[in-house]
């Protein structure tokens, strides 16, 4: 572990490292209450781990860890436990990260936010072709009258199908071999959100599945300007990097 890594001006007294993991539970263990205790009475951590489990993408990742985080602050809460307890670097380390994946998730916004080139429903063969050359793109989601064509769009391998029927097929021959949906995620949304929505449509049998990243959440008025980027099945790798 690098000392980049480690929590900034750590002492090695027992108090501090102590307090400074009790400090950043407490903080873990307020948010949930503000995000899921609908009682009134203030809960302890362990008794919202299911919910930040179930609910928060991202966090069962940590589940293993948030049993650790949890059994060590009862250990804690003995009066005498500083005596003979003292939390360790890599774990004051360990629970700010996870405090900081829960609270401050990698939006998809800011990780996938690129152009993304739209093709006209009408558009003939060569217009497709000439944008394939000019943007290195494969997969172009279709317009008709600037508004999206839903679920639809125009892939790499949909036009080596296409190709196989036609010499120069149309926007509408590629789409009919297109086995790939489209699916709208806000830019604020978590990159653990998006993970999941790639990885249940798979389980569900989708062979390919396309996020379009927008600025609006409305998905009924989104236009293509209000595309910032798109996420495919090949970005899992990256997102999987960020945890």
């Amino acid at each position: 572990m690098t000392e980049k890594q480690m929590p900034s001006e750590l002492e090695s007294t027992p108090n501090t490292l102590n307090e400074q993991f009790i400090a950043i539970y407490k903080k873990i263990e307020a948010f949930a209450n503000k995000k899921f205790n609908k009682t009134g009475k203030y809960m302890p951590m362990s008794q919202l781990t299911d919910a930040i489990m179930a609910y928060m993408p991202g966090a069962r990742e940590y589940a293993m860890d948030f049993e650790l985080f949890n059994n060590l602050r009862n250990m804690m809460q003995h009066k005498l436990s500083n005596n003979y307890f003292v939390i360790q670097p890599e774990v004051v380390t360990l629970i700010q990260h996870v405090y900081e994946v829960l609270t401050k998730p990698i939006t998809v916004g800011q990780l996938f936010a690129s152009e993304v080139i739209f093709v006209p429903e009408f558009a003939d063969f060569d217009t497709v072709m000439d944008l394939i050359k000019r943007h290195h793109h494969t997969q172009f989601p279709v317009i008709r009258n600037g508004k999206f064509v839903m679920r639809k769009i125009i892939t790499a391998n949909a036009l080596v199908h296409a190709l196989t029927l036609s010499k120069k097929p149309s926007v509408s021959d590629m789409l009919a071999q297109s086995q790939a949906i489209v699916r709208f995620i806000p830019a604020s949304a978590s990159i653990f959100e998006a993970e999941k929505i790639l990885l249940d449509e798979m389980k569900l049998g989708q062979k390919s599945v396309v996020l379009l990243i927008t600025k609006v959440t409305d998905y009924n008025k989104v236009r293509p300007v209000d595309v910032i980027g798109l996420i495919n099945i090949t970005d899992l790798p990256q997102i999987l990097a960020k945890k």
